[in-house]
């Protein structure tokens, strides 16, 4: 069994560095690390280029884009490179996520396990833990279902699941997932357009309609992720949130589901905006922007909302 691994990074060399020694420490080493620089500006290239000259027994593939993408572009391309690449699973990953060195052999060990059914995965994910290193971040598994009055309901997988061997979902988050790259194949890749936010959701959706998506507990990452704060809600990245969580729904569900998001989505984000936002009209103008564009199929970089936005701008 060969394992690619897919990192995108964008101006976090300190974390690169990081995430690529926890690939390179993996007990079951990845028959290739591929890394999808994001137009960086702070010495990733150069750093890449030295690093591409080690020897560790692991092919080494440098992407290097002539812009900032975003996640989702360069999720995109790192994939959409992957299908030339000699492995039959594909790890992704942002730079800040390091897995544990045995995340690779309880992996593999699962698919030889499982060699007569694995024909019917999509994609293998394991637990998600805090910067602290012990505390489960639920929010990166999800399931995802159909509920009474057309609502989508997205909950995040719970505490309890965690103690089990395996469970299922059909929404993962690119925090250590590994993908059958064979049901890649079968579908379209990230939409790329999305810049940042539910990209993964929306692939990961798309996936589970091919093979059931397994997460083992067993397979730790650590997420090197600050926490956010509510009070820092109104800012350039709520546009992408609230757009792409319509257009995954008007994507993947019924228009009758469609029409109730557009009403329940922005809601949600609004009474957020009132509680906890500084600058609530700036907010309530975002999101209904996202909404308007959500509804019109605009799904590509925003003229305003973008990198180095800020309301005081």
């Amino acid at each position: 069994m060969k394992i690619g691994v897919v990192i995108v990074t964008y101006n976090r060399l300190d974390k690169l560095k990081i995430a690529l020694k926890s690939y390179e420490n993996q007990k079951n080493k990845p028959k290739y690390i591929l890394v999808v620089n994001n137009n960086s500006t702070d010495g990733t290239q150069e750093y890449l280029e030295k690093w591409q000259q080690e020897e560790i027994g692991i092919e080494k593939n440098i992407l290097n884009l002539d812009k900032n993408t975003g996640g989702s572009g360069g999720f995109y391309e790192g994939l959409k490179k992957s299908l030339d690449l000699d492995a039959e699973w594909i790890w992704v990953a942002d730079d800040d996520a390091y897995p544990k060195e045995d995340a690779f052999e309880i992996a593999q060990e699962y698919v030889e396990k499982n060699k007569d059914k694995i024909q019917d995965i999509s994609a293998i994910c394991g637990t998600v833990l805090k910067s602290d290193k012990k505390t489960i971040d639920c929010s990166h598994r999800r399931r995802i279902y159909t509920t009474l009055f057309n609502r989508i309901a997205q909950p995040y997988s719970k505490p309890k699941d965690y103690e089990k061997e395996e469970f299922e979902i059909n929404g993962f988050s690119y925090v250590g997932t590994m993908i059958n790259k064979e049901k890649l194949k079968q579908t379209e890749l990230t939409k790329k357009d999305y810049f940042i936010y539910y990209d993964d959701t929306e692939h990961s959706y798309r996936l589970s309609k091919l093979g059931k998506i397994i997460c083992i507990p067993k397979i730790q990452v650590v997420h090197d992720a600050p926490h956010s704060e509510m009070s820092e809600i109104v800012k350039w990245k709520l546009y992408y949130l609230v757009r792409n969580t319509l257009d995954f729904i008007r994507c993947n569900f019924d228009e009758k589901h469609f029409k109730v998001a557009c009403l329940e989505v922005p809601f949600k984000f609004k009474v957020a905006v009132l509680l906890f936002g500084k600058d609530k009209k700036i907010g309530y103008k975002i999101i209904n922007e996202a909404v308007k564009d959500a509804k019109t199929g605009k799904s590509s970089l925003h003229d305003i909302y973008k990198p180095g936005w800020s309301p005081e701008k």
